[in-house]
């Protein structure tokens, strides 16, 4: 027999179980708030990085920066290059217009003998170049003796004074030609020497030494010209490169900006999503963040659904139990009936739905959970509790059968689906895994009576059972449908080899299994 105040215990024991589910339910939405708060943060840093700013905050400033710092850098260098190349060609050149001169003069040269014996050479009184015969002109040839003392000149060099062999030369070597730079009448001159030992009858040598010197000012202006030039035109192409690399950040970074638009019309309630085609580089930042956004939508309407059916399936019970309260007709044993029999219903009641309102993850989340450990638990355990059938067991797994989802995600689906098969089964259930190279299979198979071709959609409804002689809800079968589409994976019904039900699961593998 039961009393009303034994009932009004049983009703506020009810509340306090009621209280904590509604805690453990607000407790599962907070992490939700939480994360989507922090997607927030995340959407407004790339906003800021989106914007085009004179701040060296923004990706366009700080490659801006770059380029201003690098490129005069990398054309001063080039500046340096191009002008050392040029250089060294115009002293090339003047080394070869001297060469030729030095062949000139040995080539119209004749040695001057005196008891056979050549102590001097005559030379035409012209010469073939005119620069040879201008007066100042710039380019000037000697031969001095062996003394040495100067014993030609050309007329060029006839009003200036000729220069001390000593202040052209130190050491010279016979058969060579030697090339310099000097200070000639305090200006700079190219300088090329030649010495050659002439040959008398008897075959004594007699050294002379050949000197040919030109003035480096049309060197030195011809290099200031082109050294003009060069850094005029290094200059322009410096800002035309800035110019360009500033239009090419625009266009470039012109993604970024629609991004932040979207993430704005996002924020602001007009879309639920990131919309628009974006580049393939930020194509699939922006399909990973729809994705979480809409699996924390998704999981934030999950628990306000379950709220709400917790709410409105608590009603009737509780209006029953109320109706009785107030009446007062109902015998005591009536009423303990009643009051049981609406407790138990309203326990599962709050059982199922927070069954219901755990059973989604974050499928981003990428988890790996082995599920042998998990396999070897569930058959323990479900081994104690039908010890009185004497199952028979096969687990048989592939190595490395990883699922790639949350642990308790796994434990529940596995959990349901074997003790569904400890249930049915008569005397064996087997569980296996194959891995093949895109997903991970997993067959539980029991010798039961099976299901029937024609209801193996209807099993995986909510509260649908095809035996009701078994105790059950008809929830379990939908719970396990729930996670595994919840990571894309698929569940299809057979016959078993064993006799009775086949489930067949299978889950996508991470792209490092692949």
């Amino acid at each position: 027999m039961i009393s009303s105040e034994t009932l009004k215990l049983q009703l506020a024991s009810l509340r306090v179980r009621l209280a904590r589910a509604g805690a453990q339910l607000g407790a599962r939405l907070a992490p939700a708030g939480t994360r989507i708060a922090q997607l927030g943060r995340r959407i407004t840093s790339s906003e800021r990085l989106a914007q085009m700013g004179a701040r060296f905050s923004s990706i366009a400033a700080r490659l801006l920066l770059a380029s201003a710092l690098l490129l005069p850098l990398f054309l001063g260098l080039t500046g340096f290059f191009l002008n050392r190349a040029f250089e060294n060609s115009l002293e090339v050149a003047e080394r070869a217009r001297l060469r030729g001169h030095i062949n000139l003069l040995m080539s119209v040269a004749e040695p001057i003998t005196k008891n056979t014996k050549i102590h001097s050479l005559r030379m035409p009184v012209t010469l073939s170049d005119a620069d040879f015969e201008h007066p100042n002109s710039g380019l000037y040839a000697y031969i001095f003796d062996n003394q040495p003392k100067l014993v030609w000149r050309s007329n060029s060099a006839a009003l200036s004074d000729p220069p001390a062999y000593k202040n052209i030369a130190k050491s010279d070597t016979p058969g060579k030609m030697l090339f310099s730079m000097k200070q000639l009448n305090n200006n700079l001159h190219f300088v090329a020497r030649y010495t050659v030992k002439w040959e008398d009858a008897r075959g004594n040598p007699t050294p002379f030494h050949f000197v040919v010197a030109h003035s480096a000012d049309e060197y030195t202006a011809e290099l200031k010209a082109y050294r003009n030039e060069l850094w005029r035109w290094l200059g322009a192409a410096g800002v035309f490169l800035l110019i360009a690399q500033t239009l090419i950040l625009r266009w470039g970074l012109r993604p970024l900006g629609k991004l932040a638009q979207a993430l704005k019309a996002m924020q602001s309630g007009d879309t639920s999503d990131i919309a628009g085609e974006h580049p393939k580089e930020l194509q699939r930042i922006v399909d990973n963040l729809n994705q979480v956004l809409a699996r924390e939508q998704a999981l934030r309407q999950r628990y306000r659904n379950s709220l709400a059916d917790l709410a409105h399936s608590l009603k009737t019970p509780l209006a029953v139990l109320q109706s009785k309260l107030v009446d007062g007709a109902a015998s005591d044993g009536e009423l303990q009936h009643i009051a049981s029999e609406q407790v138990a219903r309203m326990n599962q009641v709050v059982t199922y739905q927070l069954q219901r309102a755990v059973s989604s993850q974050q499928k981003g989340n990428f988890r790996r959970t082995h599920i042998e450990p998990i396999a070897q638990r569930l058959f323990s355990a479900l081994q104690k509790v039908y010890a009185h059938k004497q199952m028979e067991q096969e687990l048989d797994l592939a190595p490395n059968s990883i699922v790639a989802g949350d642990e308790q995600d796994v434990m529940e689906l596995l959990g349901n689906l074997l003790e569904n098969a400890f249930k049915y089964g008569h005397k064996q259930v087997r569980m296996r895994s194959f891995i093949d190279p895109t997903q991970l299979r997993i067959d539980i198979e029991d010798d039961g009576p099976g299901v029937p071709a024609d209801q193996t959609e209807r099993i995986l409804e909510r509260g649908q059972r095809l035996d009701t002689s078994i105790p059950g809800q008809g929830i379990g079968l939908a719970v396990a449908a729930e996670i595994i589409q919840s990571y894309d994976g698929t569940i299809s019904i057979h016959r078993s080899e064993l006799g009775g039900a086949h489930f067949c699961i299978t889950f996508p593998l991470l792209a490092t299994e692949q």
